[in-house]
């Protein structure tokens, strides 16, 4: 009778803790933004899609003819003052301290010689699909030319209207018939805490119901520069950041776009570099500004052009895909919705000694802190600095046409080779388990999924988390919420194609371990609520610090099934799927895009490099870590799988960054190295990790406050402490300030 009753309090006391688990899931998911109306529009046998334009003969409506134009000041904030130029309905920010003026349009008195007018300048421009034709309208060629824009001015700012119609006929009717096409934009200009607000809303002014707004582009010109100066330059979100100096000459450099968090899958095909931040920057004078996207992030993309003649500017500014389009095989397909129906921008102005991508990292890391984006907490200090592991459970291996999944690391070799690292002197680990649950690497669908007895069943893993919690360690389940190697229980994501979403992921250990990594399927968003409270009840038992949150660091896609999520609907629901996963254990994310990182505690695979060479116009800066430093611990990508083991260890040192190893207990080539076997790297691991945790372990909850180029090749990164760590790339010493950094070394100041 004795265990009866216990067993009932047990049953009691786990459906309390379920219970719990789902009011706290509905109080967070409360705030999720909805879902979209479900559906695809197809318009079929499209055979050509014209693109009209009609743009003004005259060009000046295009430019404010100089500063003198900006006749009404609507606001100021701090030292910045929001003034309109009435003719082109435009308007500028002034900056008191420096007497300089950041103009939505370039300003005519400031044409160099030779230079032509552009008509590609305008406070907004959109992308309109009429049935099957394009339309190409702009603020100024198709609103104020035609005398449909306007201003009024706000407690704040300024609020703009743009009525844009393909041509002046259009315009000029009193009432619009269904085939009109005709679209307002709203742009509201708040100036608050010294930084400027844009917010942008649209509406459909005829009622054509075949007329759709594809995408916006939101002031393309505004900052727009041709005239460089030495240190000038624009920030782009690149990798870990990067910035294009404008004074350098390059005939080579070619226009960029960043898809911020990717490219969804779901509607474009992976053709653009991914950002993991949706911010970007120029600085040009003694001025900078930093505009971070608010609201729209998800369906953003950022734009960089380089000057390369007079007649061409240096500008970088955003832009937004509205209503996902797929134009293929002569069918066109268009969401029944769109993305979002408004947009903000955020942007902060700097001057003087701030004016420096230091400076703009600093005011972004404080705006997304006001936003809620990022925790203001701080991490939390320790003797040691954190060596990131991840291990690989099992995998997926073949003989001849048949599969089977292979043990790679059992949890009792984990734990020896733990037990191997803590000789070494590697005493603060966090282990990321990858592939211990249900089909290894190829996770199947984390609903129902299991812990592999092959690697020792869920004893074996509750011995490894008692040495690791012994040992003061973390131990972190690879878990994978939104994607699934067999497919779901509930039916899968839909694309705009109408098909099932299907991705192949890119595995690096494949060549070493004769693996086979599966294509995976993309969740049915409108489950991953239910999925969620799942996971916390099938895992409430299980003797773990913390999920690594896997696909959801790097998946983002519409979803097309019934029920309906755009993009930024996805964002919105991920990020609170993190919040209620989160509560309670720690979490660590992978890749790091920020719209995820609120309830996060670690990254790994965080980028430490751009796309940029490093040399010319075009520089790879630690923008990301400026902001993130001393909010979450972070790792790059796996040390051992790098080809330049001396610079990876010097961009550790400068970045500020954890070690991050991937290993496996045995060897899986018995001809090839095998750079993923724990035995043939963990004396260099032993030996790297010493020299960055001499140097960081005590800047581990510091803030990092700026970042230069001392000398060429030779990298200075300063701390909140008044710590300064030097770096020599070069095969030189150098000699700063009366310290030598030696050749391929680094320095600690104090």
């Amino acid at each position: 009778m004795k265990k009866i009753k216990n067993e009932h309090k047990l049953n009691i006391k786990r459906l309390v803790s379920l219970l719990t688990c789902a009011v706290v899931f509905v109080s967070i998911f409360s705030s999720c933004s909805g879902k979209n109306e479900s559906g695809v529009k197809t318009v079929h046998k499209v055979e050509s899609r014209n693109i009209i334009t009609n743009p003004s003969e005259n060009k000046t409506v295009h430019y404010s003819e100089s500063k003198n134009s900006f006749t009404q000041k609507a606001s100021s904030s701090g030292l910045i003052q929001l003034y309109i130029d009435p003719k082109t309905n435009s308007f500028g920010i002034y900056d008191t301290g420096l007497d300089q003026l950041w103009s939505a349009l370039p300003m005519l008195d400031k044409l160099t010689q030779g230079e032509e007018l552009q008509s590609e300048a305008s406070v907004v421009s959109i992308k309109v699909i009429g049935g099957t034709d394009v339309y190409l309208l702009n603020s100024q060629d198709n609103s104020v030319d035609y005398g449909k824009s306007s201003y009024s001015l706000t407690e704040t700012g300024a609020s703009f209207i743009f009525d844009m119609f393909p041509d002046k006929k259009t315009a000029e009717k009193s009432s619009f018939s269904k085939d009109d096409i005709g679209f307002r934009v709203t742009l509201n200009i708040a100036l608050a805490d010294g930084s400027m607000v844009v917010n942008a809303k649209h509406e459909n002014l005829t009622g054509n119901p075949d007329a759709r707004i594809e995408n916006i582009e939101i002031l393309n010109y505004f900052g727009a520069y041709n005239d460089t100066q030495e240190n000038d330059f624009m920030l782009v979100p690149d990798g870990c950041g990067a910035i294009i100096k404008t004074s350098v000459y390059d005939e080579s450099f070619e226009d960029l776009t960043f898809s911020v968090y990717g490219q969804d899958p779901s509607t474009q095909e992976n053709s653009s570099v991914s950002a993991i931040i949706p911010a970007f920057g120029i600085k040009h004078g003694s001025s900078a500004f930093v505009s971070l996207i608010q609201k729209g992030d998800a369906i953003a993309e950022i734009k960089a052009e380089k000057a390369k003649s007079l007649s061409e500017y240096n500008r970088v500014y955003t832009s937004f895909n509205v209503t996902p389009v797929i134009y293929k095989d002569n069918s066109l397909y268009i969401s029944k919705s769109d993305s979002v129906d408004e947009i903000s921008l955020c942007y902060r102005f700097l001057s003087g000694n701030n004016a420096t991508y230091a400076g703009l990292a600093s005011a972004c890391r404080e705006q997304l802190m006001r936003n809620s984006v990022l925790s203001t907490k701080t991490v939390e200090a320790g003797s040691y600095l954190p060596f990131f592991l991840t291990v690989t459970g099992a995998a997926t291996k073949n003989i001849g046409p048949l599969k089977y999944t292979a043990a790679q690391t059992t949890f009792e070799q984990a734990q020896d080779m733990l037990s191997r690292m803590k000789s070494k002197g590697i005493n603060n680990v966090n282990l990321r388990y990858c592939g211990m649950l249900s089909g290894g690497i190829n996770a199947k669908d984390i609903n129902g999924a299991s812990v592999l007895n092959r690697l020792g069943g869920v004893s074996e893993l509750t011995n490894l988390y008692d040495y690791i919690s012994a040992q003061k360690m973390s131990l972190f389940i690879d878990i994978n919420l939104l994607s699934s190697s067999s497919g779901f229980s509930a039916k899968s994501a839909l694309n705009l194609l109408k098909n099932n979403g299907e991705y192949s992921p890119v595995a690096s250990k494949d060549d070493y371990m004769g693996t086979t990594v599966l294509p995976r399927k993309y969740r049915n968003l409108e489950s991953l609520k239910d999925t969620v409270i799942s996971v916390l009840n099938d895992f409430r038992n299980y003797s773990f610090s913390g999920f690594a949150l896997n696909d959801i660091g790097s998946l983002l896609y519409s979803d097309y099934s019934s029920g309906g999520y755009s993009r930024q609907d996805s964002a919105e629901t991920i990020k609170n799927s993190i919040a209620t996963i989160s509560t309670g254990r720690k979490t660590m994310a992978v890749n790091g895009n920020f719209y995820m990182l609120k309830n996060v505690d670690a990254i790994v695979n965080l980028p430490l490099s751009s796309n940029a060479a490093n040399s010319g116009a075009y520089v790879s800066v630690p923008f990301v870590q400026l902001i993130l430093h001393g909010i979450v611990d972070y790792a790059g990508n796996p040390i051992n799988a790098q080809t330049n083991l001396e610079e990876t260890l010097l961009k550790h040192i400068e970045f500020g960054a954890c070690p991050h190893f991937a290993w496996n207990y045995s060897s899986t080539s018995a001809e090839t190295s095998d750079i993923y076997y724990y035995d043939d790297t963990i004396n260099y691991a032993a030996d790297f990790y010493k020299q960055v945790n001499e140097l960081l372990s005590d800047l581990r909850e510091a803030r990092i406050t700026d970042h230069s180029e001392v000398q060429d090749g030779v990298f200075c990164t300063e701390y909140d402490t008044g710590t300064l760590v030097y770096v020599n790339y070069t095969d030189s010493d150098c000699a700063i300030h009366g310290i030598i950094v030696e050749a391929g070394g680094y320095f600690r100041v104090n």
